[in-house]
């Protein structure tokens, strides 16, 4: 009979970085021929289970729902993403802790899944993280600084650096293809922009001045490529010449898009992470840690950094990573490989909880 599990993340809410660590998780499901049946939190079920064919989904908010599949399940995952932070707010930090202490609560077996942990700047946030996570039979996350972090606010289980489950995403290259044909961009020179809402708007100005520049210089079409629609659609609108790309929520269909794009200039960190790994060279505008982060991981230099913007800084940087296009995808590529499989590394406790539940 299939184990249960419960997977607790920031899912049904239309962001595409968010639902490519839900597909890498249930990836390597599929690639350990794992006998699961997945019920996923969302505050969309109905769209979460035509998104990810095969799993079912209760609402996230709908307390009686989410104890009833706990009480049956045989383990809870919370991941991936950056639950754990406190920077947008505290409350959604304490509600993914609230699941966990929840399964707790019934005696259901815990991991944390390849997270990126923090911010955590309230010390009653450590606090309360510590205490759950302490509780917890398994932690792996996707940074060193995640890691660091859990084990300097007094986390004792082990944790385990791995990587983002969206590097197991396998990009679907033909729907990709299709759409761009429909835009007329199929032979165009392509830079793809992923950029977000963030805090004032004052960087924003300089971003896309030096964006539009290195794209004019290099003579590429921009193309915006949004991580979570609503918000993201209009953050480049300003620049000119751009195609915007609109309806794609397919996390495979975007890593398509982003592998025939020449190169990315991006603040979304699941946008970088499928570039690096299709081998598109990354130019990230850091917001955040993870950003920055990510940047050094690749070993990719950051463009422009969100607190000191400078136009002509990221149009060079822009410059550079283009005139290095080869070196950079092949320096992009082994990184990956040796991400990919650090992602597929969240697997083992999963498996060994598994094994746990059937011998008892």
């Amino acid at each position: 009979m299939p184990k249960k599990i419960v997977i607790s993340g920031y899912y049904g809410f239309g962001n595409t970085g968010d639902e490519a660590v839900l597909a890498g998780i249930l990836q390597t499901f599929k690639i350990f021929k794992m006998d699961v049946e997945v019920i996923v939190l969302s505050a969309d079920p109905e769209r979460t289970k035509i998104e990810h064919p095969g799993v079912k989904s209760v609402h996230r908010y709908k307390y009686a729902d989410v104890r009833d599949v706990l009480k049956r399940s045989d383990l809870l995952i919370s991941g991936g993403g950056s639950l754990l932070q406190d920077v947008t707010s505290a409350r959604s930090t304490l509600y993914y802790l609230f699941i966990l202490k929840l399964a707790q609560h019934y005696k259901i077996p815990t991991m944390v899944y390849a997270q990126g942990i923090g911010p955590l700047n309230r010390s009653i946030i450590r606090m309360s993280t510590a205490h759950v996570l302490n509780r917890t039979r398994a932690i792996t996350v996707r940074d060193a600084d995640s890691k660091t972090l859990l084990e300097s606010i007094g986390v004792r289980v082990p944790v385990k650096l791995t990587a983002d489950p969206a590097f197991l995403v396998e990009p679907d290259l033909d729907e990709a293809g299709d759409l761009l044909d429909h835009l007329g961009l199929r032979d165009k020179t392509m830079i793809g922009i992923s950029l977000r809402p963030w805090k004032s708007d004052e960087w924003l100005k300089s971003a896309l001045e030096g964006i539009s520049a290195a794209c004019s210089a290099i003579g590429a079409v921009p193309v915006v490529i949004p991580m979570q629609e609503e918000s993201d659609a209009e953050m480049a609108g300003a620049l000119e010449s751009a195609v915007v790309i609109r309806g794609v929520h397919d996390a495979r269909v975007i890593k398509g898009i982003i592998a025939e794009c020449g190169l990315l200039v991006g603040m979304r960190l699941h946008s970088l992470i499928f570039a690096a790994d299709v081998g598109v060279p990354v130019v990230p505008i850091s917001y955040d840690p993870k950003v920055t982060a990510f940047a050094a991981a690749v070993s990719q230099q950051i463009g422009m950094d969100v607190e000191s913007p400078d136009a002509e800084c990221l149009k060079r940087a822009i410059m550079h990573a283009w005139q290095e296009h080869d070196a950079l995808s092949i320096k992009l590529g082994e990184h990956a490989q040796r991400l990919r499989k650090m992602a597929l590394e969240s697997s083992e406790p999963v498996r060994q909880l598994l094994d746990i539940c059937q011998e008892q």
